[in-house]
């Protein structure tokens, strides 16, 4: 269930051509997957001339639409499929990650995209097309977890499973992050973060995973405000490639998704066209609250991860201060703190808590995992205080 290869660090992409040549087959086509907007950051082209250094011929694709639909996907898949290739590399955000990921295992199995979409079974036979994941964002974690979001076709985030999905190399390299605008820059951390958080938050949580995600927390929390303000700071970008980099394992330590952050970030993203990270950014502090009851001690756990001063506060009130500095965290990146800021009727609370509960909990294994039960009314409490803007304490 690992990653092949981790290669990390301030021009680690130089690597990318050795990678390539090692991976691919002699006289085949390399396809470098990317988006338009990654494109004009000018890192795919670089990575395209360091393999092509190589004596390998690279095709470069950049067709896919913001997120992973199953029509993009459907695309890409058949580009993939027919163009000979022998190697697959995704140089991108998530939506290009896990595009390349799908592209790449899809390329020797059968069938149409949709008929792997099912949680917690592989479905995939043949093996996938050799694949090298090199992040331009500091968020998903993607590069090294066995998951692909793509977007179905009723508009809801549904994805694929398979440890066939794991990157054979993934080339993080902080100097490819430079360019990612502010706001990306933030909302793309705090999807890290929610990963570590609700790695934490979760009853299939180990010692293992702990360490993991608490590291995690720790660099995110202590970067990111620089990251946003300050882009060209290498060191706060090569921590928060880290942080995200661990916030993929995270994924893969405990039961991905298992916590009620994820599930309403995936439902209210595709539903009122909240990015990704934004939905995670906003959702994160409320969950947080909402599961404190339940978890108590383990909130208070991360509090020194957040570099807070806890010393002579009991566990509730470190967990609520713990609460509070996630929310100032948000506030201080620029992101969205309540459903009013990204335009979410107040009207549709009861209609979004009934979905929740009853039909999207069980994707995510919400009745096993997460730490607080979800019924109809907490779950309405919960989306009341996310709309107003209110947490413990305030």
């Amino acid at each position: 269930m690992n990653v092949n290869t981790v290669i990390y660090g301030a021009g680690a992409s130089n690597s990318a051509g050795s990678e390539a040549k090692r991976l691919s087959k002699e006289n085949a086509r390399t396809l470098l997957v990317t988006d338009r907007g990654v494109k004009k950051s000018g890192v795919p082209e670089k990575i395209k001339e360091i393999i092509e250094k190589e004596k390998l011929q690279v095709d470069l694709y950049d067709e896919l639409t913001t997120e992973p639909t199953l029509d993009s996907s459907r695309k890409l898949i058949n580009r993939s499929s027919e163009g000979g290739y022998s190697l697959v590399i995704g140089v991108g955000g998530g939506t290009v990650l896990d595009s390349a990921k799908t592209a790449a295992v899809m390329a020797n199995n059968p069938g149409d995209i949709s008929d792997y979409l099912l949680y917690g079974e592989d479905r995939f036979k043949e093996a996938s097309l050799p694949k090298i994941l090199i992040p331009t964002t500091s968020g998903t974690g993607s590069e090294v977890s066995m998951f692909a979001i793509i977007v179905d076709k009723t508009g809801t985030k549904n994805w694929i499973y398979s440890p066939k999905l794991l990157a054979d190399s993934a080339i993080v390299d902080p100097l490819n992050v430079i360019t990612c605008p502010p706001r990306q820059t933030a909302a793309s951390g705090m999807d890290a973060m929610a990963h570590s958080m609700e790695g934490l938050l979760t009853l299939g949580y180990s010692p293992f995973s702990d360490g993991i995600c608490l590291q995690s927390i720790r660099l995110i929390a202590q970067n990111l405000r620089t990251a946003y303000y300050w882009g060209e700071n290498l060191e706060a970008r090569y921590n928060m490639s880290i942080g995200a980099l661990l916030g993929g394992y995270a994924m893969a330590t405990t039961p991905t998704g298992a916590n009620i952050g994820h599930c309403m970030a995936e439902a209210l993203g595709p539903m009122y066209k909240v990015p990704h990270g934004v939905a995670c950014a906003l959702v994160t502090p409320y969950v947080m609250d909402y599961n404190m009851p339940a978890c108590i001690d383990r909130l208070a756990l991360v509090a020194e991860a957040m570099g807070l001063d806890v010393h002579g506060l009991s566990k509730r009130d470190a967990a609520i201060m713990t609460i509070q500095a996630a929310r100032d965290l948000v506030k201080d990146v620029e992101l969205p703190t309540s459903l009013r800021e990204v335009e979410f009727p107040k009207a549709d609370i009861p209609k979004v808590a009934r979905y929740l509960v009853q039909e999207r909990q069980s994707y995510y294994l919400l009745q096993k995992y997460n730490p607080r039960r979800l019924t109809i009314e907490n779950v309405t409490e919960l989306l009341e205080k996310m709309y107003e803007g209110r947490i413990t304490g305030e």
